[in-house]
């Protein structure tokens, strides 16, 4: 077995470079690299599974957002539609209809990380013409 020196080896570690000795270096079995064939598909499978999921939550995330935007853009609307006594009525002034409806829209995103997908929340419908537009 051919030992390196300490200088190829100080040459190697400056240049960043991988040194393999080959010396002790066997051939395989077909057996031995069709089992190692086998194990990176494998790896490569989970990797593969493992992107999916990611791309599936992102795009959940995705979903989740525009559903809270649309909620809290429904909430403006609704409150909006509403008489200035109306409002009185609830406890607010017209001027506070957008902080609270983004208020909301932070509260909710905030309970869960699907909140449209959420059990038992009912999802309201947009009624201005520009949501519409923006949910077709």
């Amino acid at each position: 077995m051919n030992k390196l020196s300490s200088e190829q080896i100080e040459l190697a570690a400056e240049e960043m470079v991988s040194i393999v000795d080959f010396s002790e270096a066997r051939s395989q079995s077909m057996e031995e690299i069709d089992q190692l064939v086998r194990e990176a598909r494998q790896a490569q499978a989970q990797v593969i599974g493992q992107m999916i999921k990611a791309a599936v939550k992102f795009v959940g995330k995705i979903f989740a957002s525009i559903g809270t935007g649309l909620r809290a853009a429904t909430t403006f609307d609704e409150l909006a539609r509403l008489s200035d006594r109306e409002l009185a009525d609830i406890g607010m002034s017209r001027d506070q209809i957008a902080s609270v409806a983004f208020d909301d829209m932070a509260l909710r995103s905030t309970e869960t990380t699907f909140p449209v997908y959420r059990g038992g929340m009912k999802v309201a419908r947009p009624t201005n013409d520009w949501v519409d537009h923006i949910a077709a």
